[in-house]
């Protein structure tokens, strides 16, 4: 009788297993060939039944208060500049079309349209800032989202898809419910193929040191909720450098299609790189774009560099590509201030002359339509691959194997900083499992991940002894302070008429350089169930 009733209980366990397991998988998607809708089949984007490549352009939305109305218009940075160039609803609308129009003319198929720009009141209140009105998302959420409807109206109208980029959902039931609303009002309309449901998690989640199974809880409830509310349309996050590896994992997190951003000549390649090596889901650049001001980086540069960003992302088997932004915007830092396209003097034209834009477009604009006709070659790997930024102090050596196989982990993202953690550096691991992380200060704290794998996180203090031939003092290092953001690309060009990357032809000899090296002993990661 024991065992009959061992056998029972066994029977009942193991169906309650598989129920939880089932649960888990990611329910069948509609068919959607036959559909005007976007759709993944075999890794690759499709169309009905060809395939569709997203040649995408960020732009950021505003919301205004005209005749009291809810209206979405370009931000203020994109007009004159910091005065609004329309203040009708019918010129805003004229406004819109004439920018999508243009953007659809030199080749683009698709908007990241960003729509998060959401302000918190003193009470944790949710809304948009609109002129001298705020539009609450739980008391004016149909406003909201018909005034958006206008924006994706006029962009369908112009031939061009969106991405929208929403305020994440997290831990709050007025965003939730907002989603949900805005899930549901654009369901039945294909203009939007995705959802980006948040803008790099590595620098805009409030909640730090969020373990990786708290992470895909958040993002399994987020595809539950695109499952359900908007089933014909994708999900994805805006990922950012592989570091986001340690808590947002995008080979973890249940999303349709990965697309990250990645900035910095010296960077982005071998960012391409690690996503396409060791995530394994469609990925497309969401954002990438060298800031050009015609001065210190030529327009000819970032003409140069969007060749380049967009050939690499084709080798390495990119789905799609993105360019931040639209405009420049005035008054922030370099970076984001001279990325856009079309910057703030003249004047420019749709070819039917139908719409007048404020701007003149950048070389690099009247590239976007020959981007689709490259045909892809094998990647090569960059000579900076495993020091990014061309540290050449001090050189740290190591191992990450798996605790349980004891077999090399390829790709893990290697980070330490400073003592005073002002300035931190990333390696990866080659397939031994070894990594090499040059840095130019004493390193001190560091945190270890690979995609699917646990993270450690240790402060260590490191033996460092000089390379041999060298006399540096290890007291007196210089540039000790040097962060990415401080380091040009251009001393580290090789000059070359046939490489295939011009802006990522960088010279091999200044990136094995140090003066001094360390020892860690094996590390160990183990897979996430």
């Amino acid at each position: 009788m024991r065992i009959y009733h061992c056998i029972i209980l066994f029977i009942i366990i193991s169906l309650i297993s598989i129920s939880c397991s089932s649960n888990e998988q990611d329910p069948p998607r509609p068919d959607l060939s036959n559909t005007d809708y976007i759709y993944i089949d075999n890794k690759t984007f499709k169309h009905k039944n060809d395939t569709f490549f997203p040649i995408m352009l960020n732009y950021v939305i505003a919301c205004r208060n005209i005749d009291n109305k809810c209206v979405m218009s370009p931000i203020k940075s994109y007009e004159n500049p910091d005065i609004y160039e329309s203040n009708t609803e019918k010129e805003i609308q004229h406004q819109l079309a004439g920018h999508f129009q243009l953007i659809h003319e030199l080749g683009f198929n698709c908007l990241r349209l960003c729509f998060d720009r959401i302000s918190q009141d003193e009470k944790g209140y949710y809304f948009y800032q609109a002129d001298d009105k705020k539009y609450y998302i739980k008391e004016h959420a149909n406003e909201i989202i018909q005034g958006l409807k206008q924006v994706i109206n006029i962009a369908g109208e112009k031939n061009l898809r969106v991405m929208l980029l929403i305020k994440p959902p997290i831990e709050n039931l007025d965003l939730n419910t907002f989603t949900i609303e805005l899930l549901k009002a654009f369901k039945d309309n294909s203009v939007i193929f995705a959802y980006d449901f948040m803008n790099e998690p590595l620098y805009f989640d409030n909640k730090k040191n969020r373990s990786k199974k708290e992470a895909i809880k958040i993002v399994s409830q987020w595809r539950d909720m695109m499952r359900e509310h908007a089933p014909n349309q994708l999900f994805t996050i805006g990922f950012s450098e592989p570091i986001e590896v340690f808590e947002w994992d995008p080979q973890l997190l249940p999303v349709d299609f990965v697309q990250f951003h990645t900035y910095h000549p010296l960077r982005v390649p071998n960012e391409i790189y690690w996503y396409s090596h060791y995530i394994d889901k469609v990925w497309m650049i969401g954002e990438t774009a060298l800031p050009a001001d015609g001065d210190s980086i030529s327009y000819e540069e970032q003409a140069q560099f969007m060749l380049d960003a967009f050939h690499y992302a084709i080798d390495c088997g990119g789905s799609g590509f993105g360019w931040w932004e639209f405009q420049e915007i005035p008054g922030s830092h370099f970076e984001a201030q001279y990325t856009g396209l079309l910057n703030h003097q003249g004047i420019t034209y749709t070819t039917d002359s139908a719409y007048a834009i404020q701007g003149t477009l950048k070389p690099a604009a009247y590239l976007v339509k020959e981007l689709a006709n490259y045909k892809p070659k094998k990647p090569v790997q960059a000579v900076n691959y495993y020091n990014m930024l061309g540290f050449n102090n001090i050189c740290i050596k190591g191992t990450i194997v798996d605790r349980k196989t004891k077999q090399a982990v390829e790709g893990a993202v290697v980070r330490a900083w400073n003592e005073y953690w002002s300035v931190g550096i990333n390696t990866f691991t080659n397939e031994k499992g070894e990594f090499t992380l040059y840095s130019n200060d004493e390193c001190v704290h560091f945190e270890i991940s690979a995609p699917g794998m646990s993270k450690i996180k240790f402060d260590k203090e490191i033996m460092y002894y000089p390379i041999s031939g060298q006399k540096a003092d290890i007291h007196q290092l210089p540039n000790k302070e040097l962060e990415y953001h401080r380091i040009s690309h251009k001393p580290f060009l090789l000059q070359s008429d046939t490489a295939p990357y011009p802006l990522f032809h960088f010279d091999p000899e200044k990136f094995n350089q140090a003066s001094f090296t360390g020892e860690m002993e094996t590390l160990y990661l183990k897979k996430i169930k």
